[in-house]
């Protein structure tokens, strides 16, 4: 078991160097300086810094959820995927409110878990149109790769691909029976 984890550590070093992720040794950053460069950095890049850890600041005006809502059904129509059903995932996960957070650390509107918003080059899961695409992205990828079948896609968002694969459809637990049960119910509600 020890020689597959450094098997598999070793990989993960290959990978870093071929895609240069390695760290590179950087020189101590003054701490009185630190702050004032965090500064300079967002400014151009247009953000405000933050806190580690924490939400991005609130706009000026928050969106409303009509508003939210359009952000979804742009996405979905690009996508190629029922607004009524991004919408469902939406009410399900979030309610519509963007800065959600998980017990078990998914953020924002779609709720992605850090892997995931990795996956799809979010930099603020908070943000709704970055959460929204990429939500609507993996939405998209599970319901390809199970050929439309919004239950196991639905379960995979929910649980993760592994688990519908290893249970060959809607993995055995309440949680995720409840989750597709309610998403489904919120989609037909919609279409109404």
């Amino acid at each position: 078991m020890i020689d597959d984890m450094y098997a598999v550590m070793g990989r993960i070093t290959e990978i870093r160097k071929r895609f240069g992720l390695m760290k590179r040794p950087q020189a101590p950053v003054p701490q009185e300086n630190f702050r004032q460069q965090l500064e300079k950095l967002a400014a151009e890049r247009g953000d405000s810094v933050r806190a580690p850890g924490k939400a991005a600041a609130s706009p000026a005006k928050p969106m409303t959820v009509p508003e939210l809502r359009d952000i979804a059904k742009a996405a979905a129509h690009r996508n190629g995927i029922p607004p009524g059903l991004v919408d469902a995932v939406i009410q399900a996960e979030s309610a519509y409110n963007p800065e959600a957070v998980s017990p078990k650390g998914a953020k924002g509107l779609m709720q992605l878990m850090p892997e995931t918003a990795g996956a799809f080059g979010v930099a603020d899961p908070f943000s709704p149109e970055e959460n929204i695409n990429a939500g609507v992205g993996l939405l998209k990828n599970l319901l390809e790769k199970y050929n439309g079948d919004y239950k196991k896609a639905l379960a995979a968002y929910n649980a993760g691909e592994g688990a519908v694969d290893r249970n060959g459809g809607v993995p055995p637990y309440d949680e995720t029976r409840d989750y597709v049960n309610r998403v489904i119910n919120l989609y037909l509600r919609n279409k109404e």
